[in-house]
């Protein structure tokens, strides 16, 4: 029975990778591999006891996944919704599958590795798939020698947005570079070398793409995300981050806020739709205004996932912003999700980022193997830079993109299975819900 739970695990994942690209990219006849899911979960009942298993995130996953329900009675078409609807169920169910198979120390160092080779799967599409902006004439010169190979996606038909790309980026970019300093110890024999080599090789790749995004709230956050990570590092490191602020505070007075930020946007026009729109700072507070009315309007179911960019210029029109431009998000990630899941969705996502802090944090403090030990730090620099970036940019709740997300989540919830430590809930096992 034991060796049977064991294939049913790693298979029972295999399925779901084998599914995700359907739930990625669903439609009518797509959409019947939700079904694979209930499936995986009486699965893992029937065979190990439990329909998931137990991390500290159980009850606001639940209560995200009833209020992605409730969200079903106001959406005005379900075909809209369904993406993001399945990109939220994929996201939950990769969050508990990863978290089945990082039982050990060993398993764990397996899934870190299958998650790095996927972040640099996803950089070399976003390399040869962007549609890059036109903020920077440099970055835009350069960005216009790349070819764009990947077209005609859902929801991209014209290449990816730059910068839901360098939102992405903030959650992955630190992992390859705090793997290389949790690894630098162990650097004597030739193997570790050439990890050392790839993960230096991937961290400035990642860099690269992510300045060529050039999305502002993208760099925030990683600034931000950078500096937290330099004070986790001791003496030294808050040492080079004082340096660094007296430095940028320098920079920001010399150069004048409307040059780091200008206040003017770039607009499309009707055969443009879709394309690579620039808002200014007011354009956001503009439309950070509309979603407040959309919540305040649909306060207790939202108005459903993914129905903002189709609700919002039919009920609040912008007066700075072109009717002719795709807003596929609020330009804020809590915002955002009031929106499509109304004020109690809201709470809920706040309380999934807060206790993702949280976690990653006292597993950092944790006696942890020094890999470990670093792949949090990075989890956490990772997650906190990516909320700075929801400041003023979104990757919605549900977006392809989002299993990152979900996968970071998953790495410190494995944590807390696999060692005695402090917890929100309960004092960590290995039993399950169910």
């Amino acid at each position: 029975m034991t060796q049977l739970r064991g294939w049913w695990t790693w298979g029972s994942l295999c399925l779901l990778l084998i599914t995700a690209p359907l739930l990625l990219f669903p439609s009518a006849w797509r959409s019947l591999a939700l079904l694979v899911l209930p499936l995986i979960w009486i699965g893992n009942r029937i065979l190990t006891g439990h329909f998931v298993p137990r991390t500290p995130y159980d009850g606001v996953v639940l209560c995200l996944l009833i209020m992605v329900l409730i969200s079903l009675y106001a959406t005005y078409d379900i075909a809209v919704s369904l993406p993001k609807i399945a990109g939220v169920l994929l996201g939950v169910s990769m969050f508990y599958a990863v978290v089945n198979v990082s039982g050990t120390l060993r398993h764990l160092r397996w899934t870190l590795t299958a998650i790095m080779l996927l972040i640099a799967a996803f950089c070399g599409l976003a390399l040869v798939g962007t549609d890059w902006g036109r903020k920077v004439p440099l970055l835009e010169q350069v960005g216009s020698l790349l070819p764009i190979w990947v077209r005609g996606l859902p929801g991209a038909d014209a290449g990816f947005h730059p910068a839901e790309v360098g939102g992405t980026l903030t959650w992955i970019v630190f992992l390859p570079l705090t793997a290389l300093i949790g690894l630098w110890p162990q650097r004597h024999t030739s193997r570790i070398v050439l990890v050392l080599i790839a993960l230096g090789a991937m961290s400035v790749f990642l860099i690269g793409v992510l300045i060529l995004t050039q999305s502002r709230s993208a760099w925030l956050g990683v600034a931000g995300g950078a500096a937290l990570l330099l004070w986790l590092m001791g003496r030294w490191g808050r040492v080079i981050l004082i340096g660094g602020l007296a430095a940028g505070i320098v920079a920001a007075v010399l150069l004048g806020p409307d040059r780091l930020w200008p206040g003017t946007s770039v607009q499309a026009t009707a055969s443009e739709l879709g394309t690579v729109f620039t808002p200014g700072l007011s354009d956001r507070v503009e439309i950070w205004s509309r979603a407040i009315y959309g919540i305040q309007d649909f306060s207790f179911t939202g108005m459903g996932l993914g129905t903002f960019r189709y609700i919002m210029p039919v009920l609040y029109p912008l007066f700075t912003v072109s009717p002719d431009v795709d807003l596929g998000h609020a330009h804020n990630e809590w915002l955002q999700a009031g929106v499509d899941l109304g004020l109690t969705g809201l709470i809920v996502f706040v309380a999934l980022q807060g206790l993702s802090f949280v976690l990653s944090y006292r597993a950092f403090r944790w006696p942890l193997p020094l890999a470990v030990h670093w792949m949090m730090a990075g989890v956490l620099a990772g997650l906190v830079a990516h909320s700075l970036f929801g400041l003023t940019d979104a990757v919605a709740l549900g977006a392809k993109p989002g299993i990152f997300f979900w996968l970071l989540l998953a790495l410190t919830a494995a944590v807390w299975r696999l060692e005695p430590g402090p917890s929100l809930v309960a004092s960590p096992s290995h039993e399950g819900i169910g």
